[in-house]
Formats: structure tokens, C-alpha cells, sequence
């Protein structure tokens, strides 16, 4: 392995092999004494089974780990999700289960930031006083429209 690109860091594709992809321009390997001082692990051999050619050598990744378009950035709405949840009961004890579902029926459509901000967030249910269990209307004040949230496990649901 010679280092590692991080979630959200720009690569380029200069050629495709099969499920990989050249992501950088041949480079001189540092070879001393038949191997490579750039391999921070695994083979080191400076030969053409190793994908060294010449004292030259270049990176690759699978294709499947590349995407054509950047992911947004999860701070972005981190702290805004927060927001949307901070008048939740037991906020303190679950922000972060809170954040998480609200974030997730936000990206799948089931509820808009809207709802969040009208209802302040998520209300403990008092049909389960022992459980984490808290639900937030999505759409409408209806009971048809009621979500509940095992803060416990992260699961939403529709009774």
C-alpha cells in the first residue's frame, strides 16, 4: 500500500484495468536494494509483478470506491440538524439518534426540515415510559402521519 485517499478527496482516472483505476501519473519508485521506500505496507519488490516497471510506478484504486461526483460534506448539515431537534425531549441523552433519523427521513422525503421546525423535534412517547421511544408528525398533525424513533436502536416507524 502506498497512501491512502481520504472520503471526499478528489481523484483522477487516467486508465481503467478491469474493477481498477490509475489514479496517478507514473512516478519514480524509490527503489534501494530491489525494493521500494514508497510501499508503506504489503510487497515492496521493485519488479513488473509488483506493477514496477522501469523504477517507475504508479497508484491505483477499485472503480467502486470512485464516484463522478463529489459527496456533499456531512458537516454541512450537521450542525443545522441539530438545530432542527434541540427542543426534543431528552435532547442531551439522544442529539445524536435524534439528529441522525431526522436526517435521514429529511434525505428519503418522508418528513422536511419544516416539520422538524414546527413540532421542535422529537416528543418521548408516554405509551412507552420505559423505552426510548419518541415520535414527530411528518406532513400533518395526524396520526397517520406520526413517526416514531427507538433512540435505542436508530429504527423509525409507523404504528
Amino acid at each position: 500500500m502506498v497512501g491512502q485517499y481520504f472520503f471526499r478527496e478528489a481523484a483522477t482516472s487516467f486508465e481503467t484495468k478491469g474493477e481498477w483505476a490509475r489514479v496517478t501519473k507514473r512516478y519514480d519508485a524509490n527503489c534501494v536494494g530491489g525494493k521500494s521506500k514508497y510501499v508503506d505496507k504489503g510487497n515492496a519488490n521493485c519488479n513488473a509483478d509488483n506493477g514496477i516497471t522501469d523504477g517507475q510506478f504508479a497508484e491505483w484504486v477499485m472503480v467502486k470506491s470512485l464516484s463522478k461526483t463529489r459527496p456533499s460534506d456531512p458537516a454541512l448539515t450537521a450542525a443545522q440538524d441539530e438545530k432542527l431537534v434541540a427542543d426534543s425531549d431528552d435532547f442531551r441523552r439522544h442529539r445524536v439518534a435524534f439528529k441522525t433519523a431526522a436526517r435521514k427521513l429529511i434525505d428519503d422525503g418522508q418528513c422536511s426540515e419544516g416539520d422538524f421546525t414546527e413540532m421542535g423535534g422529537w416528543v418521548k412517547s408516554v405509551n412507552d415510559p420505559d423505552r426510548p421511544i419518541y415520535f414527530m408528525y411528518c406532513g400533518g398533525m395526524t396520526i397517520a402521519n406520526r413517526i416514531y424513533l427507538d433512540a435505542s436502536t436508530g429504527r423509525t416507524f409507523q404504528k
